[in-house]
């Protein structure tokens, strides 16, 4: 019992102390019509009760006079009047929470509008050899840069669809508005797809003749008759994905390609088919290991970096040529800068309803008017 009636003298006093802090002077009121009318009704019959009403209990002439010993003095009066002062306050804050006071409050609300974006990755058994004395395979020196790119676009709204591809395109994340989700599936994606039995692995290559695959065990995923770097393939299906579920709102669309080009065919159709789709096109040719292409395949899979260059930039694409680790942040960094989203600042009036304070000083005064009544009734005269 004792801890309700705390937590209500609690509650009183909170409610108080918001009274206390409102600001009054940005006060406004939604229904002031409504409560001017109860008020005016109120004072009409206060009127006709004073000026016409009778009191039940005596009247003028009854045929007795009141001596001045039993006649009330000033004080007294005055103190008969405190719980008719209480009342009459709290019926001024009931109509004040009747006319609905709020304050009003601005949110400014920031709208960045959504790019829609389809990020392609190489996964071909080259992007497992050793990037540039690194250490490191150029698929996973791609993936670290990529996931930093990531980080940049994290508040830019994107909706995004992740794709990797060697001889089969697989589509990794369908379209979704970017989130941590997006990000762990991109960081746990492999670096290589090659078939379990290629000598390109060191286990499979007992006279140790050939340039080895040099990515974390566990970023390899091993499918029979894998490997290979059919991007035409891949192109075609992303194209297909586009136009299937793009979302025809979102005007500004990008394709994002990241591989060493190591080829199986030309895409230059395919890219003149996302020029035609208004796709920007960032291509980041990330530099192929000479010696492993010369040792399996003579080089034969090679685009000439400046035919490529020229395709991609004929199609409206960005071609961005990454020979270190530098210029594939650089790259990135373009990119990011290039794909910024336009944003639009929207101003909302809201309105903060705050009758409840009025409403608890209303509730404070009339508690104290029937106190006072009560202890006067008792102990004197009915006010």
């Amino acid at each position: 019992m004792m801890s309700k009636i705390s937590d209500i003298i609690e509650l009183v006093k909170a409610g108080l102390i918001s009274f206390r802090d409102t600001n009054f002077e940005l006060v406004r009121f939604e229904s002031l019509g409504l409560a001017f009318g109860a008020g005016l009704f109120l004072v009409l019959v206060l009127f006709y009760k004073l000026l016409w009403g009778r009191n039940k209990f005596s009247h003028v002439g009854s045929g007795h006079r009141i001596s001045k010993e039993d006649q009330q003095g000033k004080l007294t009066k005055l103190i008969f009047l405190i719980p008719k002062m209480f009342l009459g306050a709290a019926v001024f804050f009931l109509l004040v929470s009747l006319a609905n006071p709020y304050l009003p409050k601005t949110k400014i609300e920031k709208l960045i509008e959504s790019r829609e974006r389809i990020d392609l990755i190489d996964v071909s058994p080259s992007k497992g050899w050793e990037f540039e004395n690194t250490r490191k395979s150029a698929g996973q020196i791609g993936r670290e840069g990529y996931l930093k790119f990531l980080k940049m676009r994290e508040d830019q709204n994107d909706r995004v669809s992740l794709w990797y591809f060697s001889e089969e395109p697989t589509r990794v994340e369908d379209f979704i508005i970017y989130d941590d989700n997006y990000f762990m599936q991109a960081e746990d994606m492999p670096y290589v797809v090659t078939d379990p039995g290629t000598t390109l692995l060191p286990e499979n290559d007992k006279g140790n003749q050939l340039l080895h695959i040099m990515a974390p065990k566990d970023k390899i995923k091993m499918v029979l008759n894998g490997g290979g770097t059919n991007i035409v393939k891949a192109l075609n299906a992303v194209i297909s994905y586009f136009d299937k579920e793009g979302n025809k709102k979102i005007k500004q669309r990008a394709l994002l390609i990241e591989t060493d080009a190591a080829v199986d065919e030309n895409p230059e159709k395919q890219l003149q088919e996302l020029k035609k789709r208004r796709v920007n096109i960032y291509f980041l040719y990330i530099k192929p290991n000479m010696v492993g292409e010369m040792q399996n395949n003579q080089g034969k899979k090679l685009i000439n970096a400046e035919l490529l260059r020229k395709q991609v930039e004929q199609s409206g694409g960005k071609f961005y040529d990454v020979k270190s680790q530098r210029s594939l942040e650089n790259a990135y960094r373009d990119i990011n800068k290039l794909e910024k989203a336009p944003t639009s600042i929207v101003r909302h009036l809201l309105k903060v309803l705050i009758y409840q304070r009025p409403l608890m000083v209303a509730l404070v005064l009339l508690f104290f008017a029937a106190g006072l009544g009560t202890l006067i009734e008792r102990f004197g005269e009915n006010p």
